[in-house]
C-alpha cells in the first residue's frame, strides 16, 4: 500500500509542479553556491530577479522568479537564496500562490518525518513551523488585497538547517 502511494505521488509530481520545483529541488539547490544556483534556475526557467553581497553582518541573497508578468510584478513563484561569504550557512525561501503545491510540500515534509513544532499568528498570517532531523521548514501564509477588490493567498515556504534556526 505504501508503495502504491509513493508511486501516486510521484506520477501526480509533474502535473502539481510543472516546472516548478518540488521540496527534494529546493533541499538541493540550497546546498549549491550561487553559480550552481543560478545554472540550476536558469536551466528550470527561472528568471534572475536582483542580489545582494553579504557583508560580515548579514547573508546575501540572489532572487528569481518564475513566470512573471512583463506588465506588472506578479508572478506565480518567487525564491531566495541567502548566502554568506563568512560561513557556510544558507537558506531558502520560495513564494508560491497555489494551495496544490504548498500542501505538497507540506505533505512531503511530513513523509520524511517532519513534526510541527509551533504554529501562531504574527502580525495577521498564520505560521506554521516544522521540524524534521536535520532540518526546519517554516510555512506562512498571508492574504493580500488585489487588484478586484478582494483578497489572494500567497504561501511562503522557509528551509533551513535545525543549529541555524535553533541559533535565530
Amino acid at each position: 500500500m505504501k508503495k502504491i502511494f509513493v508511486l501516486f505521488i510521484l506520477l501526480i509530481m509533474p502535473s502539481v509542479f510543472g516546472q516548478n520545483l518540488t521540496l527534494s529541488e529546493l533541499l538541493s539547490i540550497r546546498k549549491k553556491d550561487i553559480s550552481g544556483v543560478d545554472d540550476y534556475l536558469t536551466n528550470k526557467s527561472w528568471k534572475f530577479i536582483s542580489g545582494s553581497e553579504p557583508d560580515d553582518e548579514s547573508l546575501g541573497s540572489i532572487s528569481y522568479t518564475f513566470k512573471k508578468d512583463y506588465m506588472n510584478d506578479k508572478a506565480e513563484s518567487f525564491l531566495n537564496y541567502y548566502y554568506s561569504d563568512y560561513s557556510s550557512k544558507t537558506r531558502l525561501s520560495i513564494q508560491v500562490h497555489k494551495t496544490n503545491i504548498i500542501n505538497a510540500y507540506i505533505s512531503q515534509i511530513k513523509i520524511w518525518g517532519g513534526k510541527i513544532i509551533d504554529s501562531y499568528v504574527d502580525d495577521g498570517d498564520m505560521i506554521k513551523i516544522y521540524q524534521g532531523s536535520t532540518m526546519t521548514y517554516r510555512v506562512i501564509t498571508s492574504t493580500q488585497d488585489n487588484d478586484y477588490g478582494g483578497t489572494s493567498t500567497c504561501y511562503i515556504l522557509s528551509i533551513y538547517t535545525n543549529e541555524d534556526f535553533n541559533s535565530m
